[in-house]
């Protein structure tokens, strides 16, 4: 616990109490605190305090009592940073309550706490501790989005084997009102050998075909000029494996919605557990992480059984992608095509919007 006092504590919250949240008795809030809570601060030069969350560990979830910033310090990040370190450094689920008029629940929402229900004007609020595990797509459709969105940290997995006609190197876009497969072609590509292990032949011949097929289908769309940087940023990139070339799609979309993205690699992470049968590959790189719950995609339920992994501690959900329309160039409206598809039409907060929409089950 970093060090703060109770006078510290009472003289902050004089100016504020009433307005989006009422403490009745001050010194003894503070006293409880100290005695029971623990508290995460950033000062000045001058050792004052500039913002802090109170938060309690006691319990079977982490409990965020206030958090605060000095008045002529808001707006600079400080409590945003304080936030994610407390994020970072716990492996359990994180709670709080916040009134539905107060703007720090916008704040709350941009890191994935979710609203649980509603009680006398407070929203309880839950962080939920949760990992995803998913091979590496190239520019995948909005449910791999989802997946990412509703997991606390997001593994590619990118040292299992490659999928023939599967989704690592192939997605589709819109072409003349219905859908078109795009291929990234592939040097000896098999299911014998570790996405990692397959190299991508971006040559001059495929990117000329593959950029012309996406002025001719996007060209008039709103945000053709935005999404085509991010695509030339791709193909550009120097990749040494499908893998990369998947990962770095991902990222760049997270980069263009100006959204962290909190990944990793299984290769980097896991090799020991290379050859063990899948759901209990899945169940030790959550377990190694410090994890007790693991999401993954839709298609997983005819995969991997909730009562297995349950027994082996892990509890088990599936993301189920909620579908928007948007406007294309057709009232028939053709879905689940690539993010390229949803980018091209969509501003950034609609684009945020959808990835946030989804149901766990």
């Amino acid at each position: 616990m970093d060090a703060i006092t109770k006078d510290e504590i009472v003289k902050s919250i004089a100016p504020v109490n009433g307005k989006y949240f009422r403490i009745d008795n001050p010194d003894d809030y503070a006293q409880k605190i100290i005695t029971l809570g623990k508290a995460l601060t950033i000062r000045d030069s001058d050792r004052n305090l500039v913002s802090y969350i109170l938060y309690y560990d006691n319990m079977p979830d982490i409990f965020i009592s206030m958090v605060w910033t000095r008045e002529d310090s808001r707006g600079r990040g400080y409590a945003r940073s304080l936030i994610k370190k407390l994020i970072t450094n716990t492996s359990r689920d994180i709670t709080l309550e916040v009134s539905t008029d107060n703007p720090a629940k916008n704040l709350y929402t941009e890191f994935k706490f979710k609203t649980e229900g509603e009680n006398k004007g407070k929203l309880l609020m839950r962080y939920s501790r949760r990992i995803a595990i998913m091979q590496p797509y190239i520019f995948p459709y909005v449910g791999y989005f989802n997946l990412i969105e509703a997991s606390d940290q997001f593994i590619f997995y990118d040292d299992t084997n490659y999928i023939n006609k599967g989704w690592i190197n192939r997605n589709r876009i819109l072409m003349n009102n219905s859908d078109l497969l795009f291929t990234i072609p592939l040097d000896k590509a098999s299911q014998n050998r570790l996405i990692n292990d397959i190299k991508p032949i971006i040559e001059s011949g495929y990117t000329k075909k593959f950029f012309s097929r996406i002025e001719h289908s996007y060209k008039k769309a709103p945000y053709y000029s935005d999404v085509l940087e991010v695509l030339n940023s791709v193909f550009n990139s120097q990749c040494d494996s499908i893998s990369d070339l998947a990962i770095n799609s991902v990222v760049s979309v997270f980069s263009y919605l100006e959204k962290d993205i909190r990944y990793a690699r299984s290769s980097s992470l896991s090799p020991p557990t290379i050859g063990m049968e899948k759901s209990d590959r899945l169940i030790q790189i959550t377990k190694n992480l410090n994890y007790s719950k693991y999401i993954n995609s839709i298609g997983g339920q005819d995969l991997y059984d909730k009562v297995y992994f349950n027994g082996q501690n892990i509890q088990l959900n599936f993301i189920r992608p909620e579908l928007i329309e948007y406007k294309q160039y057709s009232d028939i409206f053709v879905p689940w095509l690539s993010v390229i598809d949803i980018l091209m039409f969509n501003d950034k907060q609609s684009v945020k919007e959808m990835f946030n929409s989804y149901s766990i089950i």
